[in-house]
């Protein structure tokens, strides 16, 4: 089932919403990589031609300072063959869900994990001459900005934008691990993209990780299950063991993305063997 509605984290700093701008489909070879059919079997549903639903959850943070999203969805603008193997839906473009909390002019940067298709659509893309969120910084890993640039025949497919020079001066470039502003860093993690990065957000006893597409679902928290589309997947076994790691110890409330059913929760257990639990929003 397609998650409907918004979704509202209570903060110190800033008014959090959870959005969403729909879902997709996908081969389950592709979301599951190394994992048995069994046993993501029973935890997932395939549609009639044989492919998982995943969701699009995007976190909206509303501030007095300054507002900003993490990533920004599939887009509207789509290309009919990817339209017709990735099955795109959608109640409402993520603009208008942002309209009805503060508008799109007010969005000060989009904080990026990376720049697959699916996590991008909105970021640089234009719609009447302008783009979706006028004001916004990009800030993404330097690293990501180069793999749109030169993809190859491995990557090509999930890069669904052109990054022209012209666009450079939306671009806010990172390298490496740093803070973008008091309380919100993002750790270049490398694993599913050579500039994947996680974000995380501080606001005074509330810890947020939006751990992308290293724990895309519920169901991937275990740090073996990677998905097939991860360029570097040893990469991305040894960051999620260190993130789940100080999601346990710090209490973090982790964001995952693609999951259609839990779109926020809290890591216990241990590295080895993590659980999450859901967060009484």
């Amino acid at each position: 089932m397609q998650r409907s509605g918004v979704i509202e984290i209570e903060s110190r700093e800033f008014d959090i919403k959870i959005l969403s701008d729909g879902s997709f489909s996908l081969d389950p070879g592709a979301f599951f990589g190394t994992v048995p059919k069994p046993i993501w079997n029973s935890h997932f549903s395939l549609d009639l031609r044989g492919r998982v639903k995943l969701g699009l959850n995007i976190p909206f943070f509303i501030g007095r300072k300054y507002s900003f999203l993490i990533d920004s969805g599939i887009g509207n603008t789509f290309d009919p063959r990817k339209a017709e193997i990735f099955q795109f839906t959608k109640e409402s473009d993520l603009p208008e869900q942002v309209s009805g909390f503060s508008s799109p002019e007010k969005v000060d940067f989009i904080i990026h994990s990376h720049l697959h298709f699916d996590h991008a659509g909105h970021s640089i893309s234009m719609e009447k001459g302008k783009r979706h969120f006028p004001n916004a910084r990009i800030v993404v890993q330097k690293e990501e900005i180069r793999n749109v640039r030169r993809t190859n025949e491995i990557t090509r497919s999930s890069y669904g934008m052109t990054i022209n020079r012209s666009d450079s001066r939306y671009l806010s470039p990172v390298e490496g691990s740093r803070n973008i502003k008091s309380g919100i860093r993002v750790l270049r993690t490398g694993g599913h993209t050579s500039g994947h990065q996680v974000i995380f957000i501080d606001d005074g006893p509330l810890k947020i990780m939006y751990p992308g597409d290293l724990i895309p679902t519920v169901f991937h928290i275990k740090p073996n299950y990677i998905t097939a589309i991860d360029t570097f997947p040893l990469e991305t076994l040894s960051m999620k063991k260190k993130i789940i790691d100080k999601a346990i110890r710090e209490n973090y409330v982790c964001i995952f993305n693609h999951d259609v059913n839990i779109p926020a929760g809290r890591i216990s257990g241990s590295v080895s063997k993590p659980e999450v639990i859901p967060v009484d929003l």
